[in-house]
């Protein structure tokens, strides 16, 4: 089990190569969700819900299934990465640490889900990363 939390720490911090949300506006705006396995989360965010249409949640994680989600409900920030889709992660090993910062991130709240990707990782498994719309006044900025 620690594995797997290391490995989604490091993917996370893969995926989380952050920008300033002004100097890029056409990268778009993504988060991640989690991480699913062999059709199963491992593990999901606890405090991002996927919606489908109906507003009901969608807890399935396979591909079919998160095809339908159309909002994600984020109950605290959710860290704002590149949007690098299916393109394989960075290979950040041998980098040293970066100092802490300032680092974009989506406030709560509800919001529509553009699309969703599955950047695949070493350790096996994907990411599901959803690209959101959201206005310039929803974003905040995190230290981390």
């Amino acid at each position: 089990m620690m594995t797997t939390r290391l490995s989604l720490a490091a993917a996370l911090a893969a995926a989380c190569a952050c920008f300033p949300a002004a100097a890029q506006p056409d990268a778009g705006q993504c988060i991640v969700a989690g991480r699913v396995s062999d059709g199963q989360w491992a593990p999901r965010m606890a405090d991002i819900a996927l919606l489908g249409a109906d507003g009901q949640a969608v807890n399935a994680a396979g591909r079919n299934a998160l095809a339908g989600v159309r909002q994600v409900r984020v109950a605290q920030p959710a860290l704002l990465s590149r949007c690098d889709g299916s393109v394989p992660l960075a290979n950040n090993d041998g980098e040293p640490a970066q100092a802490k910062g300032e680092v974009p991130a989506l406030a709560a709240g509800t919001f529509e889900v553009e699309s969703l990707a599955f950047p695949r990782l070493r350790t096996g498994g994907e990411l599901v990363e959803l690209k959101v719309r959201a206005p310039a006044d929803r974003l905040v900025m995190l230290t981390r």
